[in-house]
């Protein structure tokens, strides 16, 4: 038997321990690659439509305000109003759907504040309408495809998107009321 120096002894490590972490690392190093890769697609996917160019605009709008004359009477007819409605932003997506917010009174005369609705075959529907899942997708799709805008309004909902809401409610930022510009 050869004695080396200092009477050491040199023995052999198994690779297993080295090849398992060389794969640990390559598997993490290839997860967030395809977990990046495939949340980009998932943006790109649910990212707010392009506007239409002037051309498409002034090419659809009219038969948008067609579908919004008749949206706006079932609308009326729903909420069975004495008083006008108080109407929010009101778009219409590409697929000729109308979406927006209301502020219709309820069945007790009280204000309902900023309700969001959408329609199915020129009939508005509300959060109450369906199962909320459900509306939640298809506002989610109103929400991304704004693509002719039939009434400048309120994006917000609830109290503080009503005419009444914007003289009572205001801003805070970090602890402290900010004055809100004559945009509100």
């Amino acid at each position: 038997m050869a004695v080396k120096d200092f009477g050491t002894r040199t023995a052999r490590r198994p690779l297993t321990p080295l090849v398992l972490s060389a794969i640990a690392v390559a598997g993490t190093l290839g997860a967030f690659l395809f977990t990046g890769v495939d949340l980009a697609r998932f943006e790109r996917e649910n990212a707010f439509k392009p506007s239409p160019t002037p051309l498409q605009r002034a090419r659809y709008e009219p038969a948008a305000k067609a579908e919004w004359r008749i949206v706006r009477a079932n609308l009326e007819a729903r909420l069975d109003q004495r008083s006008p409605l108080e109407l929010g932003a009101v778009w219409a997506t590409r697929a000729g759907q109308v979406c927006g917010l209301v502020n219709g009174r309820g069945s007790f005369g009280g204000l309902a504040a900023m309700s969001r609705f959408y329609t199915i075959d020129q009939r508005p529907v509300f959060h109450q309408d369906v199962e909320h899942v459900a509306f939640q997708k298809a506002w989610f799709e109103c929400r991304r495809d704004q693509y002719v805008m039939l009434h400048d309004g309120t994006m917000e909902p609830g109290f503080c998107g009503t005419e009444l809401g914007r003289r009572r409610c205001y801003l805070v930022k970090n602890g402290v009321r900010v004055e809100q510009g004559p945009a509100g």
